[in-house]
């Protein structure tokens, strides 16, 4: 003991290497086997006691005050991490000496610490030094210390009971006295981490808390283990000597989350002998017919498997008689995450149970979210029947069993919930009108839990044939049309319930479009189908084919289509594991539900017909979020619009688009957004449909193509009907901006159509005019547009809305006006593309200019709120393509006074608007430069032919744009070297210092990739790019023009040699 006396008062750290030496010799019996740490317990400790503790947190015994230097030296607690109260009990003096260590001793003590480690883990422990290991933790402050020590204990606790794996399983008489007393320190040790105030090691002691406990040879502890932490859960315990309130609430998580690990860990199998269910079975109801499921029925044995040591045939008694009640009780506790254990502890012990007895919890649920007591009979009058009629419980509880039913009904037969849908549904009926919003949300859960029973293989695979595979799908059935249903109380009920009512519609609609994702039919190909990433490119071309290939929806597919989050694809690849397709191709839930009820053919009350169910569906839950889209509520308009895109797919793929054309479209005035926003999301989805049928070409079946053009015609109509039915000018926001945006959709779907049908282009003079009336002021080309009929009307509200949602697709506006535009002055062009071209409202110039001032005054907006749901840069990148598109329009002649103000506009336009990229010390991107270069050297043509007074100033900033990048270049080319030189004069570095200096020089790199253009290192390679885009023609008059450059005054600053390449690049291009 006197060797460790040395260690731990060494002056200096010679004399703790001197002693360290002395104690860790080889020849040292304790040093076979470890150390005496039953020996160590028993002496008293030698450290100093802290003055200001008064001797309540001091060291008890020497192994204490041995444990706490480990805790020092190999486990890091410092002073300076916890302040002088690192570890109670010990004074900051005795802390500061422990952590200084000359630099010579440092490896040497560190290797001496490691093998004290070892020793200590090799050590017998006893009951006494276990329970110090649980003093040491509470004295420990620093919570990253505590995690590690705690780490060590548990390694401790692990080989000790390793070194007893021989012992047989005892029950507590069979054990000695002191055997008893170690296993009950194990439990106070275990519970001790479990209940910590710093979650990170509540959740590593909950993961080891299975391990541990299912080695110990008596089975009581385990027992007492799961016992301890019911009672912590309830409160009826407190494990810290903390009593403060965020104590009490942090124990009970822990508690919940070790026992949740425990149940997990618990595995069940089937002997395979026959019990039969006691018929005199107390069971809980809710209604009578309940009561039937519960009968006389043959039920296997099973045991239940505690590690490899332990086997059962009934499971602990703590867990039959006392976890229901107090999870129970946990479920109405005031903190989400204890909630939410202990939901999760309780449908795990489901799990364990038979069946009978889960379904008796479920029930006993049921019963408690209707206030039924288990011992009243309930009759047809009570509260299951007429929910609304019944008090609800508070939010805490009533989400806590809600969140269990969610959780259980995985694992309940189809076939139950389908027999008592008319006790579940009013039920969850009840909670959608919650005051508590997470409620809402809650009972929406449930609804989606229960539509998941549907999702089997065998189901989807179209081989429903046996009883539990026929109610799964009779149960979705049966959701849909209670949610169709409008509810009872006409207006007399709270906002609340309506927003819980679209709640459960939204989950069940994204439900069956996310079976729609996985499905391997040809028709939903289209929806599986996804572009692949390609680099940003600019399109020059207006062929046919360049404006079908524009992506346009798939750039907004969380609009336009059904989009799975990473956790749901993880969910349905599990569901659709295994799945043959070979033998059984898996259909949607939408076809399959199709195919059932045409089988069923009006059984049980249900439609003859899938056409007259799904009409039937989608009618009710179109006119129930009507009804709330046009509410003045905020909530309630919120959730109908989330709900009405995925609605309106769901339209589509049940094949009722002609239904809701004739139904909703055709007799909704034109003045109010609801009919505006139905064909928007239409359009949206029909388009993403058409993008992917283009692009997979000949892999569509006929039949899909067919439909998709069926589905055209119809919403062709519908929008024509709209339009008709728009009696005047609307004075709502919201349908201004959605009837634009479906005029602008409208004729990008059928503009680029060889039947060119009537009103294509008059649908997007109506959408300029719109946009251009509210744009500032001083971007209104009132003089020339105001003899066109455009009345002129800034608002910079409506302005923002047609900019965030426009400016994605004005690509493709602007690609699309001008293959038309061609078409149209094409000698074969047809009679009816003449007529069309001359039946336009604005002119062929006047839509050039509508589209080039809205494009220059939403690149000079600046106000943050434009920008929020729309990035800046990818709006700039979008907004430049436009333009620069719009620039290679043919035949657009303007007089020689507004063509110059134009150019005045846009060379203003760009250079406050990329004046930071444009100067020495920013380095402009790749696709920025070459769209403001293209548009300046059109710019340029246009004052070459024209004789317009700007040229100079568009020669100037060319020039500039040129030299500018030529500066860059040779920044990057130079950082490029030094960076090659210092990796390969540090070549001995380490990797980590290698890869963050790769990371500098390719992040400097010139991303022109200049020195593969003609073997010339300085030729510019995206400004070639730019120059091979024109014909000969245009070439040749820039050659002319750029041999007065260097005569500019503008130019005078710049280097001769950046004027004399651009020169040179553009001779060698003819």
């Amino acid at each position: 003991m006197a060797l460790v006396w040395r260690v731990l008062l060494a002056a200096s750290s010679s004399e703790e290497c001197d002693a360290f030496d002395h104690f860790l010799q080889p020849q040292e019996p304790s040093t076979k086997q470890g150390l005496d740490v039953g020996l160590l317990s028993s002496e008293p400790p030698v450290l100093p006691r802290d003055g200001n503790d008064e001797g309540r947190n001091s060291s008890q015994s020497l192994l204490e005050d041995l444990l706490l230097y480990l805790a020092v030296r190999e486990l890091a607690v410092t002073a300076e991490s916890a302040g002088d109260n690192a570890i109670l009990g010990v004074d900051a003096q005795t802390l500061q000496h422990w952590e200084q260590c000359e630099g010579r001793q440092r490896t040497q003590i560190k290797c001496y610490v490691g093998t004290l480690h070892g020793l200590l883990l090799k050590s017998e422990w006893d009951a006494v030094s276990v329970a110090t290991l649980g003093r040491v933790v509470k004295r420990l402050q620093n919570p990253r210390a505590r995690q590690r020590f705690l780490a060590f204990a548990v390694q401790v606790l692990r080989l000790m009971l390793q070194s007893k794996d021989s012992l047989p399983v005892s029950k507590a008489g069979q054990l000695s006295e002191m055997e008893v007393k170690l296993f009950d320190e194990a439990v106070r040790l275990l519970l001790l981490g479990a209940t910590d105030l710093w979650s990170a090691i509540r959740k590593d002691c909950a993961k080891t808390a299975a391990a541990i406990a299912f080695e110990f040879s008596s089975q009581s502890h385990i027992e007492q283990l799961m016992d301890s932490l019911l009672c912590v859960a309830i409160g009826s315990r407190s494990v810290s000597a903390d009593k403060r309130q965020v104590t009490a609430w942090t124990e009970r998580e822990g508690a919940l989350l070790a026992l949740s690990v425990l149940l997990r860990s618990v595995v069940m199998d089937s002997t395979g002998r026959q019990v039969t269910a006691d018929k005199e079975t107390d069971v809980s109801q809710v209604k009578d017919d309940i009561k039937g499921i519960l009968g006389v029925r043959q039920v296997s044995g099973v045991r239940y498997h505690l590690g490899s040591r332990h086997t059962l045939t009934q499971l602990p008694r703590c867990l039959v008689q006392t976890l229901k009640p107090a999870m129970y009780q946990c479920l109405r506790h005031d903190q989400l995450g204890v909630r939410q254990l202990a939901a999760q502890c309780l449908v795990e012990y489901a799990s364990l149970c038979e069946e009978p007895t889960r379904l008796l919890i479920f029930q006993e649920v049921i019963s408690k979210l209707n206030r039924i007591n288990r011992n009243e009979k309930v009759t047809e009058g009570d509260s299951a029947e007429n929910p609304d009629e019944s008090e609800l419980l508070d939010a805490f509880e009533a989400e806590g069993l809600l969140d269990v039913l969610a959780r259980m009904t995985p694992c309940l037969p189809s076939t139950f919930l389908l027999k008592h849908w008319n006790v579940v549904f009013p039920t969850l009926e009840k909670y959608v009108m919650h005051i508590a919003s997470s409620v809402r949300q809650k009972s929406s859960s449930v609804v989606l839990a229960l539509a998941v029973q549907s999702l089997s293989r065998e189901v989807l695979a179209s081989s429903a044939t046996s009883t539990c595979e026929e109610a799964s799908l009779k149960l979705v059935v049966q959701m849909l049309l209670s949610l169709s249903r409008p509810q009872s109380d006409g207006n007399g009920f709270c906002w609340q319930r309506k927003e819980g009512r679209l709640l459960s519609i939204d989950v069940l609609v994204s439900f069956l479009g996310e079976s729609l994702l996985e499905c391997r039919s040809d028709a939903c190909k289209l929806l599986i189908w996804k572009p692949e990433p390609t680099k940003s490119r600019q399109r020059r071309s207006s062929s046919l084919t360049d404006v079908q290939t524009y992506m346009w929806a798939h750039e907004q597919a969380r609009s336009a289509t059904w989009v799975l989050d990473t956790n749901e694809v993880e969910r349905h690849q599990a569901a659709f594991e295994g799945i043959d397709h070979a033998t059984a191709e898996s259909e949607s839930l939408v076809h399959t539900i199709r195919i059932w009820i045409e089988k069923n053919n009006a059984q049980d009350g249900l439609p003859a017909s899938s056409h007259e169910f799904w009409q039937q569906v989608l009618s009710g839950c179109i006119a129930q979020t009507k009804e709330v889209f046009e509410s003045s509520q905020f909530e309630l308009r919120r959730i109908s619009r989330q709900v009405l895109p995925g609605l309106m797919r769901l339209v589509i793929w049940a094949d009722q688009l002609t239904f809701l054309a004739s139904t909703e479209l055709e007799t909704t005035s034109g003045e109010t957004s609801w009919g505006w926003m139905c064909m928007k999301y239409i359009l949206l989805h029909l388009r993403y449909l058409e993008e992917s049928m283009v692009a997979l070409g000949g892999n569509v079946e006929t039949s899909t193509s067919q439909q998709l053009a069926t589905n055209w015609e119809n919403v062709w109509r519908g929008i024509v009907a709209l339009e008709n039915n728009a009696q005047c000018i609307s004075t709502e926001s919201e349908a201004t901006v959605a009837k634009v945006e479906v005029k602008v959709m409208a004729f990008l779907s059928f503009g680029a159509r060889a039947d060119l049908p009537h009103q294509v282009t008059q649908f997007l003079d109506d959408a300029l005019r719109s946009i251009i009336g509210h744009i500032p002021k001083t971007m209104q080309p009132r003089a020339q547009l105001e003899a066109e009929r455009v009345s002129f009307t800034s608002d910079s509200s409506l302005d923002r809305q047609f900019c965030t949602s426009l400016v994605p697709i004005l690509p493709a506006v602007v690609s699309s006006l001008q293959y038309l535009d061609e078409r149209h002055g094409r000698n074969d062009s047809s009679p009816s593309d003449r007529i069309q071209s001359r039946e336009v409202d604005l002119s062929r110039s006047s839509r050039w200019l509508c589209l080039e001032r809205i494009i220059l005054s939403w690149l000079l907006c600046d106000d943050m709120f434009r920008w929020i749901t729309l990035s800046k840069s990818e709006a700039q990148s979008q907004l430049l393509e436009s333009l620069r598109m719009l620039l290679h329009f043919p035949r657009i002649d303007l007089p020689r006074g507004e063509e110059s103000e134009e150019i005045d506009n846009i060379t203003q336009c760009l250079q406050e608007t990329f004046a930071a990229s444009q100067t020495k010390g920013t380095r402009m991107k790749d696709a920025s430069y070459t769209s403001l270069m293209d548009i300046y050297l059109q710019l340029w043509l246009r004052c070459i032919t024209k004789g317009c007074h700007s040229t100079d100033k568009v020669v100037v900033i060319v020039a500039q744009l040129y030299s500018q990048r030529q500066h860059n270049v040779a920044s990057a080319d130079a950082k490029t070297e030094r960076g090659a030189s210092s990796s390969t004069c540090a070549a001995a570095e380490s990797w980590g210092d290698w890869d963050d200096d790769e990371d500098q020089v390719q992040e400097a790199s010139p991303v022109g990739h200049a020195q593969d253009l003609q073997g010339s290192p300085s030729s510019d390679s995206l400004f070639q790019e730019v120059l091979e885009s024109l014909d000969v023609n245009q070439l040749n008059l820039l050659r002319e023009a750029a041999r007065g450059i260097p005569d500019l005054p503008g130019v005078k600053g710049l280097p001769t040699r950046d004027i004399t390449r651009m020169q040179q690049q553009i001779q060698a291009c003819l």
